[in-house]
């Protein structure tokens, strides 16, 4: 983490960035290369990009457009025209980053696939994100966050109690794709700066799905697919006299530590538990016992017990205690970015980014918020801009366009 009183420049600044994604993953994406000094245009067709209508979403302005799209400049273009797709060729060919998230082949249909760019600019870096690859039994099928967490293990790694699959409640597939995207840009600015060659960078939901598992998925290979155990004993969530608290006990010193903070001094010369094959086998009476004992006391008793016995632990908390929890608060984790109309919200910086980076970004941008100004950048005068604006093919919502 880059620490409060250094003041560097932002990694990224002078890079131009054609955002043509939709969604979460490749937005995300982009919004990182922003937040590390990019510029970042948006296109967006004239219905807008579709996560604009999830959920509450006054003015197009929901959840998701904020969170993904901060400090973007987006114009929207009608790329079923000729002069639309010419004006994103155009852009497309200003920018040292394109991000497509469109299924495989559409690109190429539209003329703005990365073999037609790259001709005539070789240092072009491409990012595409799909659902499932380039090609295959599923290359041309739709997916979704929902879709990669049902086939590929999640949900039953998330199974409740009684065995039913369940999905883990954030977009954690179309998160983590837009990270891995961030990174793989990276290196291929690295690779652009060092060798001089563009690079098509190519990103699938399938394959983040099956890396962030990894270990889940090694676990129950080793195990010869028996049902996967916890890591160790105990490992879970346990009610207190207030609330609820998570404890892991990772290794055998820190089982004996667990043993001191709940008065079970007895358990550390047990031979029932001196190993951790051993607490595995006795994983019943292990958690039966903290069950009874932990409703005894508050939470903040706990939390102070077992962190001075060296126990990992926390407090199971809710969004709200997260943004008020002091450490959150002394980290700078979250800052508030102005969102015009709708307020201040929280948002949390990018790691690794300097502290107040998110503060200082301009708001995530309503639909076409910028198109006039993208226009004008592009050396288009005041009458060419008006009529594209009258023939449909692009739209805006410039205060001086209305």
């Amino acid at each position: 983490m880059i620490s409060k009183e250094t003041t560097v420049s932002a990694p990224y600044h002078g890079l131009k960035v054609l955002d043509l994604s939709q969604g979460i993953a490749g937005p995300y994406c982009a919004m990182i290369l922003q937040q590390n000094g990019a510029e970042v245009i948006k296109v967006e067709p004239p219905t807008g990009d579709w996560s604009r209508g999830i959920g509450h979403a006054p003015e197009g302005m929901s959840a998701l457009a904020i969170s993904y799209n901060l400090g973007k400049q987006s114009i929207c273009i009608d790329g079923r025209s000729e002069q639309g797709l010419a004006l994103m060729r155009t852009l497309a060919l200003q920018a040292d980053i394109v991000i497509e998230s469109f299924r495989p082949g559409v690109m190429a249909k539209l003329g703005l696939s990365y073999a037609a760019l790259s001709k005539e600019k070789p240092g072009l870096v491409y990012v595409s994100v799909s659902a499932f690859g380039p090609d295959g039994p599923y290359a041309e099928r739709p997916g979704s966050d929902s879709t990669l967490q049902a086939m590929s293990g999640m949900m039953v790694v998330n199974r409740d109690s009684h065995g039913t699959p369940r999905k883990v409640g954030i977009l954690l597939i179309d998160v983590a794709t837009g990270i891995y995207a961030a990174q793989a840009t990276g290196t291929a600015l690295y690779r652009r700066a060092t060798q001089g060659t563009g690079t098509h960078v190519e990103i699938s939901l399938l394959e983040c799905a099956a890396a962030v598992q990894g270990g889940a998925i090694v676990d129950e290979t080793l195990g010869g697919g028996r049902v996967a155990q916890p890591l160790s004993v105990p490992a879970g969530t346990f009610a207190t006299q207030d609330g609820h608290v998570n404890v892991t006990s990772l290794h055998d010193r820190m089982f004996v530590g667990l043993c001191k903070a709940l008065g079970k001094d007895e358990w550390i010369a047990d031979a029932r538990f001196a190993s951790a094959a051993e607490r595995f086998s006795h994983a019943a009476e292990i958690n039966g016992a903290l069950e009874a004992i932990f409703p005894g006391q508050p939470t903040a008793y706990w939390l102070d017990a077992l962190s001075k016995h060296g126990v990992v632990c926390g407090k199971v908390a809710g969004y709200a205690d997260f943004l008020a929890d002091p450490q959150v608060m002394q980290q700078a984790i979250f800052q508030q970015s102005d969102q015009g109309g709708l307020g201040h919200v929280p948002m949390p910086r990018i790691p690794g980014v300097a502290h107040g980076a998110t503060a200082r970004s301009s708001p995530s941008p309503r639909k076409g918020e910028h198109t006039c100004r993208v226009l004008a950048e592009l050396g288009l005068d005041e009458t060419e801009i008006q009529a594209l604006l009258a023939s449909g093919v692009v739209l805006s919502r410039d205060p001086a366009a209305a």
